[in-house]
């Protein structure tokens, strides 16, 4: 990795047919499943440059 960035930057040669999408969430869930239905979900919302973590179940 460290020898292709030397090579060609932050910038490297693609395709011209090559598009994409920049995707930046503002909000994202996580949740695990647990025995008798007490699953874990944490959800993260960007607060500025840092991320706030609030539990919503158990």
């Amino acid at each position: 990795m460290a020898e292709a960035r030397r090579r060609h930057g932050d910038a490297p040669p693609r395709p011209a047919h090559w598009g994409g999408y920049r995707v930046l969430p503002t909000e994202l869930e996580f949740w695990q499943g647990r025995a008798d239905r007490l699953h874990d979900r944490l959800l993260y919302t960007r607060d500025g440059d840092a991320w706030r973590i609030v539990r919503l179940a158990p």
